[in-house]
C-alpha cells in the first residue's frame, strides 16, 4: 500500500497552486465555465474519463484494477457574490465575486485526489467517483446530478467542508441531522386601483407578526431562525407603492417545525390583508433537505481521523443552521459530511464574508483524510 502521508507531501505544492488559481478566478453558481475548463484540462492530461451534466457538473471515474465497491467524493466549485477584502496576493480577480465559503479548497481536494489516485489503480479494489459540483450555493448542482444516472451504482459518498471558525486540523462530525431544513415564504402585498390600503404598512405588520409568532410557536427544545432576506417595492403614480414583495427565510433542525411557518403565514396573511385593505399572496418554498450522516460512515470517518491525528482531533459537533445540498445525495446514497478546521492564527472568520480565509495547510489535512477514508472503505470486507 502506498505511503499516503508522503503522497500528500509530494503533492502539496500542486495543491497550493491549484487552490490559489481557483481563488483568483471565482465564478458564481452554475456559471463556473472557466473553473470547469480548468478541471477538464487536467483530467484530459491525466487520461481520466469523466461525464458532465447541468452547466458545469463533472464526475470523474478512477477504476481500480480489481473489482469492488464504488465510493463517491464530492467537492463543490461555485463562489459567492461578495467583494473580497482579505488582502492576500491571490485575491479574486473577478470583481464582486469571491470564494468566501471555501469551495476553492473543496475543488482542490477533488483535483488532488484525481491526480494521486490515477497512479494508484493497482491498489484500488473497486471504483472511485470524483464529483466537481456546480451551484451548491443555490441548491442546483446536486439536484441536477441526482436527476441523471451518473451516480447509479455508487455505494457510499463522503464530503469534506473547510471551516473558518475552527482550529486547523480539528474535524467536526456527528450522527444524523447535521444541517438545517431550509424553508421560507415569498409574500406579495398589492393594492388595486380603488383600494386605499398602504402596502408598506401592511408589509411591516406582516413581517413583524409572522417573525414574532413563528419563533414563539417553535418548541423550546428546538432551534429555529426566521429572518426577512429581501424587501422590494414597486411604485405607482406619485410615489405611493402599489406592490411590496417580502422574502422570509426559515431554518430549523426539525422537519415538523417547517409546518409552523407554512400555517402561520397563510393565516396571518389573510388577517392582515383584510385589516389593511390589501391583497396578499403567499408562495411557499421548501422545505429543503438536511445533511443526515449515516452511522456506519460516521464511525468510519471518526476512526480514520483518530488514527491519523489522535482522538483530540475529533469534535462531536452540533448541527449547523446553514443549508447544504450534499443532503440530496444522502437521500439515496449513505454517506457522511465532515467539517475540518482551517484557522491557525486564532482569528475566526465566519463563512460568507469578505474576509473569510483559511490556512492553506488545511489542504494537506483534507487530502490525507480523503485518501485514508477511500482505501479504508474499499478494503473493508
Amino acid at each position: 500500500m502506498a505511503d499516503f502521508k508522503k503522497l500528500v507531501e509530494d503533492n502539496y505544492d500542486f495543491l497550493v497552486q491549484t487552490r490559489r488559481h481557483f481563488h483568483r478566478h471565482p465564478e458564481l453558481s452554475s456559471q463556473e465555465f472557466e473553473t470547469a475548463a480548468f478541471i477538464k484540462k487536467h483530467l484530459d492530461e491525466w487520461h481520466i474519463p469523466y461525464e458532465t451534466t447541468g452547466v458545469s457538473d463533472i464526475v470523474a471515474t478512477i477504476q481500480g484494477e480489481s473489482a469492488g465497491k464504488t465510493i463517491a467524493l464530492r467537492g463543490d466549485i461555485d463562489a459567492l457574490p461578495i467583494t473580497e477584502a482579505t488582502g492576500v496576493d491571490f485575491a479574486s480577480e473577478n470583481p464582486g465575486v469571491m470564494h468566501a465559503c471555501g469551495h476553492d479548497i473543496h475543488a482542490t481536494y477533488m483535483l488532488g485526489m484525481a491526480k494521486v489516485l490515477k497512479d494508484l489503480k493497482q491498489d484500488i479494489k473497486g471504483t472511485v467517483k470524483i464529483i466537481f459540483q456546480e451551484g451548491e450555493e443555490i441548491g442546483a448542482g446536486a439536484r441536477k446530478l441526482m436527476e441523471t444516472n451518473i451516480l447509479d451504482g455508487v455505494d457510499t459518498i463522503v464530503g469534506l467542508h473547510n471551516s473558518a471558525d475552527k482550529d486547523l486540523g480539528t474535524f467536526s462530525l456527528n450522527y444524523g441531522v447535521m444541517s438545517s431544513y431550509g424553508s421560507g415564504v415569498i409574500l406579495e402585498i398589492e393594492r388595486g386601483e380603488e383600494e386605499k390600503g398602504n402596502v408598506l404598512l401592511a408589509a411591516a405588520d406582516l413581517v413583524n407578526t409572522i417573525t414574532t409568532l413563528t419563533t414563539q410557536r417553535v418548541p423550546g427544545r428546538d432551534q429555529a431562525v426566521l429572518v426577512p432576506t429581501l424587501v422590494k417595492t414597486e411604485n405607482f403614480d406619485c410615489g405611493a407603492a402599489k406592490k411590496v414583495t417580502v422574502t422570509l427565510n426559515f431554518r430549523t433542525l426539525d422537519l415538523e417545525d417547517t409546518k409552523i411557518l407554512d400555517t402561520l403565514s397563510d393565516d396571518i396573511a389573510r388577517g392582515i390583508g383584510a385589516s389593511h385593505g390589501v391583497k396578499i399572496t403567499v408562495q411557499h418554498r421548501g422545505p429543503g433537505k438536511a445533511v443526515n450522516n449515516d452511522k456506519t460512515c460516521t464511525d468510519r470517518a471518526a476512526r480514520v481521523i483518530e488514527r491519523l491525528y489522535g482522538k483530540d482531533a475529533v469534535e462531536w459537533g452540533r448541527p449547523l443552521m446553514g443549508g447544504e445540498d450534499f443532503s440530496l445525495y444522502q437521500e439515496k446514497i449513505p454517506g457522511v459530511f465532515v467539517h475540518v478546521g482551517g484557522v491557525s492564527d486564532g482569528v475566526y472568520r465566519p463563512q460568507h464574508t469578505d474576509k473569510t480565509l483559511v490556512d492553506e495547510k488545511v489542504l494537506a489535512y483534507g487530502l490525507e483524510f480523503f485518501l485514508n477514508y477511500v482505501f479504508e472503505y474499499l478494503n473493508e470486507k
